[in-house]
């Protein structure tokens, strides 16, 4: 059996592969990836099927945790993937025995519609991993199965089916990735000893959007805010993938870190600021929250076009954020929009 220390290894080679490299390299990682989560299953006890075909459908695998089979689909693409991947996954779900739970990893993440679309009036019984819950498993050596428990509790406990491992630390001086959490493993009961918050969650404030996109402009605005007021405040930036499921990850995310944290919601107007307010009012279940509701959209700061944005691939339309973020005008857009001042002061602390 391979050791974790081996998985760690060929996991770093699988995400070395350059993004122009071509299809047929693309094609092996992909198959080379399935054959790790294989390995790092077996390490875990999780006991996996690897593919399979029932009735004609095509399933990456399975694997078994307490008692329950879990549905497994893996992809390693170059973009997000859309709702329509995960509404199709979904089926084969739906069709299998009652209580089956689908567990997809997308390495490249998903849209950000993706989780409403899933959490919209249906059964919620997908859950949603990520390259930083991979990492988390393997690179930081937490192991698969504390994250999948984890994971899985806070989509029962706060039906939160996509809750991120990482978030954005934000200071004046710069922006890195750390941990939400820090999971220790008991090998000997299989279960999580402790669930403690990573030392950045103590940041004066916290903050919780729809998708990547947003989390990009609100980090660069962030630090520009920051380093031009000379402050040394912090603050953790997290993703909730879709607009309705903000409420969601906002409670878990205040649950698990039971926080002195101010939380700053912001999220789009959609043309109705009013309802998206009530929607929030109705969703949160702490007190000490404000938002700053952009309107239509987050676009609207930066004078962009989302319509254009969209139809550009997801990096180039990631890289067009981050330099209208940081060429935006910060005090013109303060002075003219009351959502955006609200956003400003709340960086600050004001």
């Amino acid at each position: 059996m391979s050791s974790l220390e081996d998985i760690r290894k060929e996991y770093e080679e699988l995400a070395s592969l350059p993004s122009d490299a071509d299809g047929n390299a693309k094609r092996k990682r992909g198959f080379a990836f399935e054959r790790l989560l294989n390995k790092l299953f077996a390490l875990n006890g999780l006991e996996p099927r690897t593919g399979f075909r029932p009735a004609g459908e095509q399933i990456d695998g399975s694997l078994y945790l307490d008692g329950r089979i879990y549905l497994l689909e893996a992809k390693w693409h170059a973009d997000p993937l859309p709702a329509s991947t995960l509404y199709q996954f979904k089926g084969k779900v739906d069709g299998k025995l009652a209580g089956t739970i689908g567990i997809f990893i997308s390495m490249s993440g998903y849209a950000e519609d993706a989780v409403d679309a899933l959490i919209l009036g249906k059964e919620l019984n997908i859950v949603l991993l990520d390259q930083r819950d991979m990492d988390a498993s393997i690179v930081r050596g937490s192991g698969f199965k504390s994250v999948l428990k984890f994971k899985l509790r806070k989509a029962a406990e706060e039906g939160a089916i996509y809750f991120p491992m990482e978030g954005d630390l934000v200071t004046a001086d710069k922006t890195s990735a750390v941990e939400i959490d820090l999971l220790r493993y008991d090998h000997a009961t299989g279960g999580i000893m402790a669930t403690q918050p990573a030392q950045p969650a103590a940041a004066d404030l916290l903050i919780v959007c729809e998708g990547d996109s947003d989390r990009v402009v609100i980090a660069t605005l962030a630090e520009r805010i920051l380093a031009a007021a000379g402050s040394r405040r912090s603050i953790k930036i997290m993703t909730a993938m879709g607009k309705m499921a903000i409420p969601r990850v906002a409670n878990a995310m205040w649950s698990t870190f039971n926080s002195e944290s101010k939380v700053l919601i912001v999220v789009d107007g959609d043309n109705d600021p009013t309802g998206t307010a009530s929607m929030l009012r109705n969703g949160m279940e702490f007190p000490d929250w404000i938002a700053a509701i952009a309107n239509p959209s987050i676009e609207t700061w930066l004078d962009l076009d989302f319509e254009t944005l969209r139809r550009r691939g997801g990096k180039s339309r990631i890289k067009q954020y981050r330099k209208a973020s940081e060429s935006l005008d910060i005090d013109a857009v303060r002075l003219r929009d009351t959502q955006f001042a609200q956003f400003y002061n709340a960086i600050l602390g004001a």
